[in-house]
């Protein structure tokens, strides 16, 4: 009896857990659970007595049915993911095991099926590759090239080309005819790379690069940047003559950034191909770096750290309903510089959490005061620091206003995503919201959503600035969208610069806007948030 009660709790385990069916060995279907109707949206009697085909999808290969029938009629067990079809005409993934279940004998009796529902994983691995490919070129893009160099310990070669004067063609022929351009130079490329071990990446508009992986191969690469790569004769597109400006660095190590300083030592000295060496490391890189490093000190010293803000509307409504705040600095004549333009170098000062804490401490004041909603944007490396945390659970704690969202910042320095989920946890005691930034990179993707109980997700702006002539990005939006409103997530477009791009995004079901149309990055009292 306790052999039989073990197989009823078993049988209920797999039932609420799965999408479970039965069918004779002909392939009528003579059970199905409430999963399998649930997901199907077919009810149990439209379903008993037809075969699996009324969920087939059209587009699945009819080999793969073949197989299945060949497999599991030979008395094996047969696993793999599906693409099936539902009622409604919405498709769904599955991972399914089908088992013959057999006599004493080893006639079978019947098949069970035992599927689990794997369509979102399936739609964030293709919506990451989307990310990180070129929509116009198809090739990997600069999001690949950096997951392929972060995790990096060969020796590796990689040449930069720069279209020279790339600007030009694009006004003189026209954006079509300069996208032709792109194409065909990516397709010339890729003639010259006949080797696993060689990637050609698409970066930013006008440049590629070739990443080597084989060092035996380096010279043969020296020399195809010598005899072809530099000859404009095996790069003339529609009568029109393309060059390049080329930079080669090697080493297992900062390949980007020595490339793109040798790039910029050809372009100074006039030089077609400048190759990487340690002289490079100039003298005016450190200065520059030197003055950003002594503003941003004497900016802290002298509380010249400013919140500025930017208004955040209700798709449908458009009227304003938070503000994202943006930190930035006065300098000693009044000029306003951007976060971006000197943070890189303040996130490795020790004056870095002084500068955040000192931020933090404005957002809150003028939230209390203003009475409006506000964002604080904190990337990877605040939240682990443990003195900033009790710093900002003290500041919700004695905190009138109203809820302060914090929005996580991509990072490509995430060791350990419980940070994360500790942290939203933490702010949400007291009533805090959170956004995710940057859908589609670093932890921005469809299970860290869920993990970090995200109120809000941010669509980077690279897609929507595209989304007027880009499919894909409309598809990516389209796929967010859709999660997001299963999961009681309202999503967020940035960049929207334009009333066709507000209508196009707030057709796609996003739920608020951020952009230039709506208003810049100004101060509180701007926007009069001041008390």
């Amino acid at each position: 009896m306790e052999y039989e009660a073990m197989l009823v709790q078993y049988k209920d385990a797999v039932d609420k857990s799965s999408i479970f069916s039965k069918t004779d060995v002909s392939g009528t279907i003579t059970y199905v659970n409430d999963k399998f109707c649930e997901v199907t949206e077919y009810s149990r009697e439209e379903l008993l007595g037809h075969t699996h085909a009324i969920i087939k999808d059209p587009t699945v290969s009819k080999s793969v049915f073949k197989e299945i029938w060949k497999t599991i009629t030979a008395g094996n067990i047969w696993n793999g993911v599906l693409k099936n079809i539902k009622k409604g005409g919405g498709f769904y993934y599955v991972n399914s095991t089908i088992y013959p279940i057999k006599d004493s004998d080893g006639k079978i009796l019947e098949y069970i099926s035992i599927r689990q529902d794997i369509t979102e994983l399936i739609k964030s691995q293709q919506l990451l590759e989307i990310y990180s490919t070129d929509t116009l070129t198809h090739l990997p893009n600069r999001k690949k090239l950096n997951e392929r160099l972060k995790s990096n310990e060969d020796e590796l070669m990689a040449i930069l080309l720069d279209i020279k004067d790339f600007i030009v063609i694009n006004d003189l022929y026209g954006e079509n005819i300069a996208d032709l351009v792109l194409v065909e130079i990516a397709k010339r490329l890729n003639t010259y790379i006949k080797n696993e071990s060689v990637i050609l990446y698409k970066l930013d508009a006008d440049r590629y690069l070739i990443l080597v992986d084989d060092a035996s191969l380096f010279s043969k690469y020296e020399s195809l940047i010598e005899f072809t790569l530099l000859s404009e004769d095996n790069f003339i597109i529609n009568d029109i003559v393309v060059t390049f400006n080329i930079s080669m660095a090697t080493g297992s190590t900062e390949l980007l950034s020595k490339t793109s300083l040798a790039l910029k030592e050809a372009k100074k000295t006039k030089s077609r191909y400048f190759p990487y060496n340690d002289s490079i490391n100039t003298k005016e890189v450190h200065k520059l770096n030197l003055k950003r490093f002594n503003d941003f000190k004497d900016a802290l010293i002298n509380d010249r750290i400013e919140p500025f803000f930017q208004p955040i509307v209700d798709a449908n409504t458009e009227e304003v309903v938070k503000y994202e705040s943006l930190a930035r600095i006065r300098d000693a004549d009044g000029n306003i510089i951007a976060v971006s333009d000197f943070l890189s170098i303040a996130e490795k000062s020790s004056f870095f959490e002084n500068f955040t804490r000192q931020i933090i401490q404005k957002i809150f004041a003028i939230s209390k005061a203003s009475n409006k909603e506000l964002t604080i944007n904190l990337t990877y490396e605040n939240i682990n620091s443990e003195k900033l945390l009790n710093y900002i659970e003290n500041r919700l704690k004695m905190h009138k206003g109203p809820a302060i969202t914090f929005e996580l910042l991509e990072s490509e320095e995430i060791s350990d995503y419980s940070v994360l989920e500790n942290f939203s946890s933490m702010v949400k005691k007291y009533g805090s919201l959170i956004a995710i930034d940057d859908f589609g990179t670093g932890y921005s993707n469809f299970t860290h959503l869920s993990r970090f109980k995200a109120d809000f997700v941010k669509i980077d702006g690279s897609i929507i600035s595209k989304i007027e002539e880009d499919e894909n990005s409309r598809l990516i939006v389209s796929i967010l969208v859709e999660y997001a409103k299963r999961n009681n997530i309202k999503v967020i477009a940035e960049y929207v610069s334009s009333p066709e791009i507000a209508k196009m995004v707030r057709d796609l079901g996003v739920d608020l806007l951020q952009g230039y149309h709506y208003g810049k990055a100004e101060s509180a009292a701007f926007y009069n948030l001041t008390s």
